[in-house]
Parts: structure tokens; sequence; C-alpha cells
């Protein structure tokens, strides 16, 4: 049982130890990436297809990191309930992702390497929706 949630493992909103691992490696994929966002104004690493101005390359940063620690938290927790809001982040900022780069790459003419970025978003993309679709499905259990 779940201490701090009165989960069993058998209960279906239970995380799996694998789901959980695989959200784990995302969240350190995540903070990877948002720190950086952080340093690449001064390192000269370019994320984006796009110049992006210091500040907002900082701000992108932020938020990817804060992403990656609110899913390592939320996933000690192991239950859909901790993580649920943090999906459905996920799933947007990943289509809106997707459509920008989509559009950098056909009509802006962005260096084709971000066709490997959008590969990854796409990676991202299709179990976020799945775990939504699947958990999102299961019955909540109402206050007692």
């Amino acid at each position: 049982m779940n201490k701090m949630t009165n989960h069993t493992p058998s209960d279906p909103r239970f995380l799996s130890k694998s789901l959980r691992g695989l959200l784990s490696l995302a969240a350190g994929i995540d903070l990877l990436l948002g720190v950086l966002f952080l340093i690449g104004p001064e390192t000269g690493i370019r994320l984006w297809p796009s110049a992006l101005a210091p500040l907002i390359s900082r701000f992108i940063g932020g938020i990817v990191v804060a992403n990656g620690v609110g899913v390592l938290l939320a996933t000690r927790q192991g239950t859909w309930e901790s993580l649920r809001a943090l999906f459905y982040v996920g799933l947007v900022y990943d289509l809106l992702t997707l459509i920008a780069l989509l559009y950098h790459l056909l009509f802006l003419g962005a260096p084709s390497v971000f066709w490997f970025y959008t590969a990854l978003d796409v990676i991202y993309l299709i179990p976020i929706a799945t775990v939504i679709w699947t958990y999102e499905r299961i019955p909540r259990s109402r206050p007692a």
C-alpha cells in the first residue's frame, strides 16, 4: 500500500513500476533539456530552429526544468491523480511544440536537423496521449 495515497499496487490508478521508471527517465530528459535551454545563450547551444533571445531561452528552460522536477516528485507518489495535471501540461506543450516545429521546418526553412527534434516530440506525444487515454477511462473513487 502507498502510505501517501492509501492505494494498493493492485489499484488501477496506481502506476506500475515500469511506467514510473519511464516517467523518471522522461523527467531526467526534461531536466537536461531545460538546463541546456538555460545555459544556451552562454554556450551557443541552439535547441530551437530560429534564434531565441537569451531571456526567452531561459524562460523556456525554467518551464522545462520545473516540469521535470514536478514529474519526479509526482512519480514518487505513484498515482494517476498525482500526475494527471502534468500529463495534460505535457500534452499541450508537446502539441504546440510540434506545430511550431513543423511550421518552421516546412515554411521558414529551418535546418533539417530539427526533423530529429520533431521525431522526439512525436515519440513523447504518443505515450503521453496513451497514458491519458488509459487512465482517464478508469472510474475515479469518490470521497467517503
